[in-house]
């Protein structure tokens, strides 16, 4: 029997240089270039921000970052608590204090390394993100942050502080390469199946494909591991179970899926995804033949949770029965089968279109208490009368002229000082829609301006598929196999017809296919005859331009390779160019005192 070792693989080949790194190459020479700016006589404003999933070397790359420049890493750990007077204990010292090895020719001082940020917004973090964002408005050194996600609102301030610089997760055929050398470092050897089914199902995450692959090598245990339970969000979930290929794995999804199956969410979604995703009467009948069964089974489940799809109040949870969760696999059954047909349209584009009506009528009474109150309080703020008054004698104006004339009321509503926010509540009462006017603007979805607006609608532009870089104050699309979707949304929020250029890409669609190209050697790869198709990640990213190929795969030698393509390349004439003698500069003869 092996014996265990001590040593975790991941800690003895994590990378100490960004030559090493494996994958996000265009990330990876971002980050760099901000790195690269603070060894300049005029450092750079913003921190940096990088967002991506678990395990795909958000922290390495900072690291083996501050280490090519020279830099010395002082980090803030996830275990850390994470409040106003924790962050500046360690914050302050580090952006005003020198090291020993800044004295040295090559030391440059500190780098402050924050990891998972996106956890500072607990009730033990109270004040920590407005620390932050002092500390890196005033900060004289690099500061580096890392997050899984910020979507959210809350992070819009640390957004604008930062240089956001997205990670993916990592393609499997990397993580096979990166497999097969550590093995061979290690002389252990797995089954190539076992690397394969390793390298599929660790969903782009490097750490879990390093830790399986060390247990399964040291243990001496060759059986097929269990697969990795993952969580899987929204879209996630509906993919698994409208692109499943039986009742068998649409339930496997429903198992994994992170959204509360207690409630009626998923419910709802499916609910309004349903005639985009079938057009075929008889296909649409039997999946809502499912579905109301499956309403019918969380009814019975009762008590403790809302009542099927009903509108407020009467979908308020019941208080006189104990809830039957028992029933609750019942219905999942029910619902895993509402997808057992074919779809008749993309899925994709189905999510993105659909308008999701039915999930909105849930909280659509409370927000519509929420947006009037606020509505009445700046309209009172600017007539000086009270909130109620604003209430009876101007909002049922301003919705009458709205209805006859959009325009006019979007400019009596802007005079009153209301938000993007309030006029959207205005045309939602109306019952009016904003017209797409004027003549029609082609952009480069690459990099593209766009006139100043309010946030409200700058939040909107984000959430409809497009990024915002401020070094350079431009837009980008952020998927370009999304185009038609967010020029319809852009379109509705600018209020004029918006168009993309089609540019030509690497990884093009030739025919359907997606076509990349090795980064070793140049070949092209069909991203649909690969193997890994179906568990890659981001072969659907266009900016992901790179790949390994069959060839390169079975070459021994295929990691060293990927490290010598990564590595900066020297001049032949630097190399042989020899290094001139250091001459003893003469001594200048003293000066007469006078």
């Amino acid at each position: 029997m092996q014996t265990l070792q001590t040593v975790a693989w991941t800690e003895k080949y994590r990378p100490l240089s960004t030559a090493t790194l494996l994958g996000n190459e265009e990330s990876v020479e971002a980050f760099k270039a901000w790195m690269k700016q603070w060894t300049l006589k005029k450092k750079p404003t913003k921190a940096c921000l990088l967002v991506g999933p678990p395990g795909v070397g958000k922290t390495t790359l900072a690291r083996a970052a501050a280490n090519d420049f020279h830099f010395r890493v002082l980090e803030m750990n996830a275990s850390d608590i994470r409040t106003e007077k924790a962050i500046k204990n360690l914050l302050v010292p580090a952006r005003s204090s020198s090291t020993l090895e800044s004295f040295t020719a090559d030391g440059r001082g500190n780098m402050v390394l924050m990891d998972e940020v996106d956890g500072v917004f607990g009730r033990e973090d109270r004040g920590g993100l407005g620390a932050i964002l002092t500390v890196i408005k005033q900060s004289p050194v690099p500061i580096a942050l890392t997050a899984n996600n910020v979507d959210d609102e809350k992070f819009d301030d640390l957004k604008k502080a930062c240089i956001v610089v997205p990670l993916v997760e990592i393609r499997p055929r990397l993580l096979l390469m990166l497999t097969n050398h550590i093995l061979a470092e290690e002389g252990r050897s797995v089954p190539e199946k076992v690397r394969k089914r390793v390298a599929s199902e660790s969903h782009g995450d490097i750490r879990s494909a390093v830790n399986d692959i060390q247990t399964i090598a040291t243990s001496g245990v060759v059986t097929l591991r269990p697969e990795r339970t993952r969580e899987l969000d929204e879209k996630g979930t509906l993919r698994g179970l409208f692109a499943s290929r039986g009742f068998g794995e649409a339930r496997k999804a429903l198992n994994e899926t992170e959204i509360p199956l207690y409630r009626d969410e998923l419910l709802l979604l499916i609910h309004d995804l349903l005639p985009y995703l079938y057009t075929t009467p008889s296909k649409l009948a039997k999946a809502y033949d499912s579905l109301s069964r499956a309403d019918i089974g969380y009814g019975r489940v009762g008590a403790s949770r809302s009542r099927g799809m009903m509108p407020p109040p009467f979908n308020q949870p019941r208080r006189d029965a104990v809830p039957e969760w028992s029933l609750l696999p019942v219905a999942l059954n029910e619902l895993a089968s509402v997808g057992t047909e074919p779809v008749d349209n993309d899925i994709e584009h189905a999510m993105d279109v659909a308008p999701l009506l039915s999930r909105k009528i849930v909280d659509r009474y409370q927000y519509r208490l929420w947006a009037l109150d606020h509505l009445c309080r700046r309209i009172a703020r600017t007539c000086h009368m009270s909130k109620r008054k604003a209430l009876y004698e101007v909002v049922p104006f301003l919705v009458a002229i709205f209805s006859s004339d959009g325009e006019r009321g979007r400019e009596i509503a802007l005079s009153l000082e209301a938000e993007e926010r309030d006029i959207d509540f205005l045309v939602s009462e109306s019952k009016t829609q904003p017209t797409v006017k004027g003549p029609e603007e082609v952009l480069d979805p690459t990099g593209f301006k766009l006139p100043y607006m309010g946030k409200d609608k700058f939040i909107q532009i984000m959430r409809a598929g497009i990024s915002y870089d401020r070094s350079g104050g431009k837009f980008a699309v952020r998927r370009l196999d999304n185009l038609d979707s967010v020029e319809e949304r852009l379109s509705d929020i600018m209020a004029r017809p918006i168009k993309f250029r089609r540019p030509e890409q690497a990884a093009a669609e030739v025919e359907g296919k997606i076509i990349k190209e090795c980064c070793v050697d140049g070949q092209k790869i069909t991203c649909e005859e690969c193997e890994f198709v179906e568990n890659c990640p981001s072969h659907l990213i266009p900016s992901l331009k790179f790949c390994i190929c069959d060839q390169t795969l079975a070459d021994p030698k295929a990691y060293e390779k990927y490290v010598a393509k990564n590595s900066p390349a020297v001049s032949p004439a630097k190399q042989t160019k020899p290094a001139r003698p250091v001459k003893t500069p003469k001594r200048a003869p003293a000066r007469k005192k006078r």
